[in-house]
């Protein structure tokens, strides 16, 4: 507070002496360095990312703070689609990871603070099916998800991992003999891991999660593509040397090491 009211009473002095003399340009520069600082050494970082990027995000944020003392890295997961949603209603995030480069592409045009961005592949993923522990469903294939009996997880459509597990869908002519929509894919590995539906359509990232505590079957869709990662700094993250930096840490060598520990693939 008292930095912010030294600004304002520095302002307020040089707009006086600006309408006697423009010569007092001295206070002028000295307040136009004193109001870009705070947000340029302010010390943190707002990222909004992919609900799947929840468990290595963790991780990521504990690595860098421990390599910068005195940052806060600070991490908003949800759906991709609602973090856009998001900063179309406001929110002014310094870095903004989707779950594909679709998504990204419509923030980037939606978003004001993002429209000069340029987006950096930092991961990959896959979509996989995967049973609830023990395979109660008796799933060995996509197909067998039409049945009355099988109840299945899947990500709203507006969502990566929903738009993706329609394509597989479609492309295999099944249409879900039970199904419950899911906001994003942690909420599909919640129910998936309680074993509150049969199976779900997840990343490979929550399936190896999963399975670390869990007997759960795992389904690959070789038909699907693997779905990437852009990274992008706002406007705003941009004018914040501690996001540029982390930014640019999330390719380095030891955020790869973290993400590959989490089964993500590494940017191509």
């Amino acid at each position: 507070m008292g930095a912010h009211s030294h600004i304002k009473k520095t302002l307020l002095s040089a707009g006086v002496i600006s309408t006697v003399a423009l010569a007092g340009c001295g206070a002028n520069t000295d307040t136009a360095s004193s109001s870009s600082s705070p947000s340029q050494e302010r010390g943190t970082v707002e990222v909004f990312a992919a609900s799947s990027l929840n468990s290595a995000g963790a991780e990521l944020e504990k690595a860098y703070e421990k390599e910068h003392p005195g940052v806060d890295v600070s991490f908003n997961f949800a759906g991709s689609s609602k973090l856009v949603q998001q900063m179309q209603q406001g929110a002014t995030p310094d870095v903004l990871i989707t779950a594909d480069q679709q998504t990204m592409d419509g923030a980037r045009t939606s978003v004001e603070d993002l429209k000069e961005s340029e987006p950096k592949v930092i991961a990959t993923n896959r979509l996989v099916l995967a049973t609830s522990a023990g395979n109660p469903g008796k799933i060995s294939a996509v197909k067998d998800l039409a049945s009355e009996s099988v109840t299945t997880a899947i990500c709203a459509a507006e969502v990566p991992c929903g738009n993706l597990a329609h394509q597989e869908l479609d492309n295999q002519h099944v249409e879900l003999g039970n199904a419950t929509e899911e906001k994003n894919v942690s909420d599909v590995s919640t129910k998936v891991a309680s074993g509150a539906v049969d199976a779900g359509f997840i990343y490979s990232t929550d399936a190896a999660y999963l399975k670390k505590d869990q007997d759960i079957t795992v389904i690959n869709l070789p038909g699907l593509e693997d779905n990437v990662y852009p990274m992008a700094l706002t406007n705003l993250g941009k004018q914040n040397s501690v996001a540029s930096d982390f930014a640019t840490w999330l390719s380095g060598e030891e955020a790869q090491k973290i993400m590959s520990q989490y089964d993500f693939g590494s940017a191509k």
